[in-house]
Formats: structure tokens, C-alpha cells, sequence
């Protein structure tokens, strides 16, 4: 499973140091904003809140827990729990760790079936049933409801990589569904008992981010991937050019080798007379690649023209060695 990265962005929530860039790992951003996003809109708090409780509630013999180190996170929790089921539960800090511990035997029941219910849901058949406004609401809610309770994302100026830690099979199914729906497969991996959803390429990352309106991070992505594909790009170019390079002074020392044995070995004459003038250019200009060299003969001739000489003297001269 991956580690959380850091990617380094402005925050007022500095109080020491307030004019200082503050690093935050890119997970706890886009939490951020989540939160952010939240509550300027809660009209779609319900399916957010079991999206979220679906992958982050834990069963412990007779009660649910939720365990976060992050005290937003928990507080956020306490306060759907009282939208949604009009019940206020304390969270326990065990040293830096936040618990919250549902016991009531009706909620948890509530839960879960809210929860049933809410799995009965095909996503193939989501779009059918509801007005676009209302499927690109909900999906975007699901998909920040399932980030907040189980999602990584990587820091993408080294890798892109965005995860989701599914503690059941059947719950990775249907989540492992919903994303295809919406063009985001993912790929599947088992990781100590956790089914892993992922996706590692760039489009779906950026599409995911555009999915759950996280603007200010989806800016910042796409300048990270457009200056990552630049250097790339650059890169292959000069790859290229230095393995082009190596290519034609590898085939020059050839080249040269071969019409140097020519004449130090006395068969200059099997050479026909163009082939001499080629050999002559080549030995005069070394570095001049094939449509210079084509340049400089009398009659000019072309790149292909001075490519089929010279290789016909190569193949001469290899025959030759044979023999000898």
C-alpha cells in the first residue's frame, strides 16, 4: 500500500509562521477541499455519508468504530452521525489516535440497513434513473464520500497513483463497478487483507479530481503532468538523438575501417570507379552524414544513393575478408 507524499501549497492555518509555505501530503489537501466543498453543498449529505461509512466503519463484535488520526476527520464523522441519526457520540483520544464507538444497538441496525440499501443500487442502471444533474451530483458525492473514508492519492511530481483500501470483497465489487461506469477502471490489487482499487494513470487521476469539483488541486495537477510530459518529451528527443548519433559513428568507424583494409590489402580494384569516389568522401569527410556526403559528390546524389554505395563497399569488403 502506498505511502502519502508531500507536495508543498499556501495555507491561512498557519499561525507561527503565516507568510511561510507549509507542506501538506496531497491525501490531506484534497480532504481539505472535500471538506471545503462540503459545506457550501449538503443536499447530497446522505449518499456522501454512506459512501464514506461504507469503507471507513469498522465491525467489532457487537458495535461499529472509526479510527482516525486526523481530528477533522473525526469531528466531520460526529457531526453526519448527528445529521443523519440525530445522535451525538464522543470521540476517545488514545494518545495522538481519535475513536469513535458506536454501541446503540438501533443505529447500528439504521446503519446498515442504509447502508443494504444503498448497495442495491446498480451503477450500470444509475444514469437511467436520475436527470444528469442529479448522476454527476451523486457521483461526484460517492466519489468524495469513498476518497475521505479509504483514499491515497500520491504526490504526482513523483508518481501518480490514486488508491482506495476496501476492507471488504463484496464493497470493492461494487465500488470496482461504479468507477468503470464512469470510465475510471481500476485495477485490483490484495494488500493484507485489503482489496486495493487504483488507478495510475494521469487522464483518470485528473478525471477523478474534475469528478469531485477539487479545482484548486486539479490546477495544480495538470501543471505538475504538463511540465512532467514536457521533460519527458525533451528526454525522448535527446535519447534519440544521442542513440542516432552513436548509430552513425558506429556505422562511419565501419565504413572507414573496411575501405582503409581495401586499400592496405591491395583490392582497391574490386571497387568500381563510383565506389572509389564514394570511398573518398567518406575518408575525407567523417563526420558528414549521408546526404552531406551525397552533397559533396560529382554529380550530386541523393541520401539513399550514398547509403547503397557505401553498404555495397561494406559488403565487398567483408566478402573479401572471408576469402583472405
Amino acid at each position: 500500500m502506498m505511502q502519502e507524499n508531500t507536495m508543498t501549497i499556501k495555507t491561512n492555518n498557519a499561525k507561527a509562521q503565516p507568510n511561510k509555505l507549509i507542506e501538506k501530503s496531497v491525501s490531506a489537501q484534497l480532504r481539505d477541499l472535500i471538506f471545503e466543498n462540503f459545506t457550501i453543498n449538503d443536499s447530497y449529505q446522505r449518499v456522501f455519508f454512506l459512501a464514506f461509512a461504507s469503507v471507513s466503519l469498522k465491525y467489532q463484535r457487537r458495535n461499529m468504530r472509526y479510527a482516525t488520526y486526523s481530528e477533522n476527520l473525526i469531528s466531520f464523522l460526529q457531526n453526519l452521525l448527528y445529521k443523519e441519526y440525530n445522535v451525538k457520540f464522543k470521540a476517545v483520544k488514545h494518545k495522538e489516535l481519535y475513536v469513535l464507538t458506536i454501541e446503540e444497538k438501533h443505529i447500528i441496525e439504521r446503519i446498515n440497513a442504509d447502508l443494504e440499501q444503498f448497495f442495491l443500487h446498480n451503477p450500470a442502471n444509475m444514469r437511467e434513473s436520475l436527470t444528469p444533474e442529479e448522476y454527476f451530483e451523486t457521483i461526484r458525492w460517492i466519489l468524495s464520500g469513498l476518497f475521505l473514508g479509504c483514499g491515497s492519492l500520491s504526490d504526482p511530481k513523483e508518481r501518480y497513483n490514486l488508491e482506495f483500501a476496501i476492507p471488504k470483497r463484496s464493497t470493492s465489487l461494487w465500488y470496482g463497478l461504479f468507477l468503470s461506469e464512469i470510465d475510471l477502471e481500476p485495477g485490483r490489487v490484495l494488500h493484507q487483507g485489503l482489496e486495493i482499487l487504483y488507478l495510475k494513470e494521469s487522464d483518470k487521476i485528473s478525471d477523478f479530481l474534475r469528478y469531485i469539483a477539487a479545482d484548486k488541486l486539479l490546477i495544480e495537477f495538470e501543471q505538475i503532468r504538463v511540465k512532467k510530459e514536457m521533460r519527458n518529451h525533451v528526454n525522448r528527443i535527446v535519447n534519440c538523438d544521442n542513440a542516432n548519433a552513436q548509430r552513425m559513428a558506429n556505422s562511419v568507424t565501419r565504413q572507414m575501417n573496411n575501405i582503409n583494409w581495401l586499400k592496405e590489402n591491395n583490392k582497391w580494384s574490386e571497387l568500381s570507379e563510383e565506389l572509389q569516389a564514394a570511398a573518398e568522401l567518406r575518408l575525407e569527410f567523417p563526420d558528414y552524414s549521408l546526404k552531406d556526403l551525397g552533397e559533396q559528390a560529382n554529380p550530386p546524389i541523393g541520401k539513399s544513393s550514398m547509403n547503397y554505395r557505401l553498404q555495397k563497399i561494406d559488403k565487398i569488403a567483408e566478402k573479401l575478408k572471408e576469402i583472405i
